[in-house]
């Protein structure tokens, strides 16, 4: 396995974090914009379409074979390898797209009886809106392997700018039309246009820097094969992990109101933020963690999981804290009073993703060992479980028990996970849990309660009152766990960074 240097792996780090930073900013800065200008009911129709061809719009497991099988040919440089998986990737695709053009034109005929609590005006804003994201989702589908090519090859930087490029060139695009109108048509439209922008952009990166000659002409069932039993448990995977969030807008679409939808959405963009923070630089460790799996050495995997973890915990610990002090404020500010809801909603859906993401090093090692298929048979009992509870509590508390049920869904998953972590992968997760959490909870109790009392006496509103209490609550936060979770060496690191640092100033 071809080793990627240390170099390699800071500069995506870096690029990674840089264009989620960007991501979220703009995500924070213009949504509420677009919504007003949009307003509350279209924008919940908007989240809807969006949400509803997704389902379907899945790769099945292929962009990460890409990226799996294109690396291994490349460390074996066999060429002719490359040149036939691409070929096989790209025809199943296309033959994926016919299959989900025949389900969208099925579904596009059954709106009406599935999405009953829509009004008349809405039903049809919302049949423009799925027609036009259906069509350009089915035209884009083919062209997902570029994905898995440029991170084969390594092009990380690349990459992670036309991402950063997409999500740019969305904002300005999405500004100048609602200048220009104010309609949802033309928000869907600009974000088209973008996307058409940026695939255009990895193609000829592609053409340009990978040295690949697609061979369409390969027809090996080997090939096939291979491919088929890799890719179907990832697939299941893939599509479980967002289960109940791809679903949770056409539940409330049955049971409450596009207005339901408006208030929910805010929240779950706020959790895929969280979630991309988390899970940033988690496939950054894949060669490594696979290297100590080849070379025998896998007592090594519990103290990066262990190192990895406690930043993880650290940090989006620090955010959720934050959020659980202030995010009532936050809301009001960022989306308006009628959001209000959607603190409770965020709160949540948040924590299991805060549990989860500590220990992506272990879900790593479980791909690495090809475990997969333990995660995804639970993963499906406990989707369809979550789905339903989503759906019942839905009838009583809205888009709140749409939230409960995802985060029953996702506790669940990670207790079954933590099985698998010990009894198959091998990992001591009880040391783990020691080193990472039995110090970290404390903390954390303490943080909370001090700044929930702490942020009363800030009696200044608007923005500015929300930044000092933020600064309150990182001051408190970095004090508490500083005396009660650092130990004795981390303390010691860390004053002496603290010292170069005003030393080299």
């Amino acid at each position: 396995m071809k080793k990627i240097k240390i170099s390699q792996v800071k500069i995506g780090a870096m690029v990674s974090y840089m264009a989620l930073a960007v991501s979220i900013l703009t995500g924070l800065l213009y949504t509420p914009w677009m919504v007003a200008r949009i307003g509350q009911a279209n924008y919940g129709l908007y989240t809807l379409a969006n949400s509803l061809i997704s389902i379907f719009m899945l790769d099945f497991g292929l962009g990460s074979a890409v990226s799996r099988f294109v690396s291994k040919y490349r460390a074996e440089n066999n060429t002719e390898g490359i040149n036939s998986i691409i070929g096989i990737i790209f025809k199943l695709y296309i033959a994926i797209d016919t299959v989900v053009l025949v389900a969208l034109s099925v579904v596009f005929f059954l709106i009406e009886s599935l999405y009953v609590k829509l009004t008349p005006a809405e039903m049809e804003q919302f049949k423009i809106l799925y027609l036009m994201v259906a069509g350009f989702n089915l035209v884009s589908f083919p062209f997902a392997p570029l994905n898995g090519i440029l991170n084969a090859f390594e092009k990380f930087g690349q990459l992670k700018a036309c991402d950063l490029f997409s999500k740019l060139s969305t904002v300005a695009f999405v500004v100048i039309a609602l200048n220009y109108s104010q309609s949802v048509t033309l928000v869907v439209g600009a974000n088209i246009a973008s996307q058409l922008m940026t695939i255009l952009a990895k193609l000829i990166i592609v053409k340009v820097s990978v040295p690949i000659k697609v061979n369409f002409k390969v027809n090996s069932k080997e090939l096939y094969k291979t491919l088929f039993g890799f890719t179907v448990w990832t697939t299941i995977i893939s599509v479980m992990q967002r289960f109940t969030h791809s679903f949770a807008p056409s539940v409330l679409a049955m049971t409450s109101s596009s207005i339901e939808i408006a208030v929910y959405s805010p929240a779950v963009t706020l959790e895929g933020y969280f979630y991309l923070l988390g899970t940033a630089v988690n496939g950054l460790f894949l060669p490594r963690v696979s290297r100590f799996i080849a070379e025998k050495k896998e007592e090594k995997i519990l103290p990066l999981m262990t190192k990895v973890g406690r930043y993880q915990m650290l940090f989006l610990g620090l955010v959720f804290t934050g959020f659980l002090c202030v995010g009532s404020d936050f809301m009001v500010l960022w989306m308006g009073p009628e959001y209000a809801k959607t603190y409770y909603c965020a709160a949540i859906i948040l924590f299991p993703t805060l549990v989860g993401a500590t220990m992506q090093i272990a879900n790593t090692t479980v791909i690495a060992k090809n475990l997969i298929h333990y995660q995804a048979k639970f993963m499906i009992a406990s989707g369809v479980i979550g789905l339903a509870v989503s759906y019942v509590a839905s009838i009583f508390l809205g888009s709140i028990g749409v939230c409960l049920g995802t985060t029953i869904t996702a506790l669940a998953n990670t207790a079954f996970m933590n099985y698998v972590y010990k009894k198959k992968a091998g990992i001591n997760i009880f040391e783990f849990y020691k080193k990472c959490y039995v110090k970290a909870i404390p903390c954390f109790l303490i943080t909370i309660l001090a700044c929930i009392n702490l942020v009363k006496l800030v009696t200044l509103g608007g923005w500015r009152g929300l930044i000092i209490k933020a600064a309150v609550i990182c001051l408190v936060f970095a004090i508490v766990f500083f005396v009660g979770y650092f130990s004795r060496e981390e303390k010691k690191k860390l004053l002496d960074t603290v010292k170069q640092f005003v030393r080299g100033k």
